[in-house]
């Protein structure tokens, strides 16, 4: 298994906010392929909202590196709720804000910056949330200290991520393409590594796997997913090619479809 040194761009904070996360377009490329073609019977944003209680009455809840807000889409969750919701991009908190709001929850701030340097007080708040971002932290035990700072004595952090072998099958064949790993990020903060960095700094965690396996009918959509982010975001035709060609052997393989298993979770933290 490579590291995250084979792709620096996953944790160089420019690359992240001018290119791949400047709007939502990539990280749909992914979410959809997630939503279509899920056999989980619950999405996993609503699977994992219900792991832990959420006051009735005027939380404050903030959310780091939130992207364009796709949690308070799919989470029956109290709109008292007072959100503030952060990201790295301007952009994303722009869709965050406005997919909130949308949504019915009243209070609703949203502004950039640094999980590695969260510009609000110690004790300020509930609940935070910290999905699917914090390996693409350059210092992900740096950002838990901040995370800790501002969480409330009583407070509770949900903090989603994915594991080694997540989605094995899509990632062995953009190994084969680009003699390299794409695979990289959980080595960053993943269910393993992140489970060392939690442990010395919150005093209760509790992890729980969301259990889905996808089966894809269309290879053009893997194609769409693989071509998102590094280094299939930079492929030629002929690498474009070579991607559809396993995807679809795979498909013939599967008599008509591509099963892709998923290794993804929260801990709860206390």
């Amino acid at each position: 298994m490579s590291d995250i040194a084979d792709h620096p761009e996953w944790v160089d904070p420019e690359y992240l906010q001018t290119v791949q996360y400047a709007t939502s377009t990539h990280l749909a490329n992914r979410s959809s392929l997630h939503e279509r073609y899920s056999t989980s019977p619950v999405p996993f944003r609503a699977w994992e909202a219900k792991l832990i209680d959420w006051p009735t009455h005027g939380a404050e809840v903030l959310e780091v590196g939130g992207g364009p807000g796709r949690f308070w889409e799919f989470a029956d969750l109290p709109r008292s709720l007072r959100l503030t919701l952060t990201d790295l991009s301007p952009g994303m908190t722009t869709e965050a804000q406005l997919a909130a709001r949308t949504h019915g929850y009243a209070s609703v701030h949203a502004q950039p910056c640094d999980a590695q340097a969260l510009p609000f007080e110690d004790d300020s708040f509930d609940i935070v949330v910290a999905n699917h971002m914090l390996y693409h932290v350059p210092d992900p035990q740096r950002a838990l200290h901040e995370i800790r700072r501002v969480l409330r004595p009583a407070g509770t952090a949900l903090i989603a991520t994915n594991g080694r072998r997540h989605m094995r099958q899509l990632f062995g064949a953009v190994h084969q393409v680009f003699g390299e790993s794409a695979d990289t990020m959980s080595e960053n903060f993943g269910i393993e590594s992140g489970e060392l960095l939690l442990r010395d700094v919150f005093d209760s965690i509790t992890w729980h796997s969301f259990v889905n396996a996808l089966i894809v009918t269309d290879p053009i959509d893997v194609l769409a997913y693989a071509t998102s982010f590094p280094p299939g975001d930079t492929a030629d035709d002929q690498q474009r090619g070579a991607l559809l060609e396993l995807f679809r052997a795979e498909f013939r393989d599967g008599g008509g479809t591509m099963r892709i298993d998923t290794r993804a979770g929260a801990f709860v933290c206390r």
